[in-house]
């Protein structure tokens, strides 16, 4: 398993989504889904943020 913390999130999105498919309460798969959805937005900020450093430290 990798250190990286947005490897992390990545899993935990990817397990609420899992989850939505299996329980059969129709309020706590929109929450779950809703989790995903959050996570992922997050995760796409945070790898912009990373990325900015990057190039701002290579250029």
């Amino acid at each position: 398993m990798s250190d990286d913390p947005l490897d992390h999130m990545r899993e935990r999105i990817a397990k609420c989504r899992e989850l939505a498919k299996f329980v059969n309460d129709p309020r706590t798969t929109e929450i779950l889904l809703q989790m995903a959805e959050q996570g992922e937005k997050d995760l796409a900020r945070l790898i912009a943020e990373r990325e900015g450093r990057r190039q701002s430290t290579s250029g």
